[in-house]
């Protein structure tokens, strides 16, 4: 998918302050850490009927990952512009 720019040489967008990218690339850590968590180690755990993680557990992480993505959301702006250098 191609981005043009405006006739004034800018791109429109959404704007996502500093703090809020940070905190979208810690959240990114933070899923990818629970992704391993989340695979299993050996071939027992492999087999077993009842995942080593508790259900409660994860329902904690995705409400906590679901309140980080609130907060990175309530900090886009729109529309922002991002003038082209020239």
């Amino acid at each position: 998918m191609k981005q043009s720019l405006d006739g004034d040489g800018s791109m429109p967008g959404y704007y996502l302050p500093e703090h809020a990218q940070h905190r979208l690339q810690k959240l990114g850590e933070h899923m990818r850490f629970l992704a391993r968590l989340a695979e299993p180690r050996t071939r027992a755990e492999e087999q077993a009927r009842q995942p080593a993680i508790r259900m409660d557990e994860l329902a904690f992480c995705l409400e906590l990952l679901e309140e980080q993505v609130r907060l990175i959301l309530d900090e886009a702006r729109w529309p922002a512009t991002l003038h082209a250098s020239v």
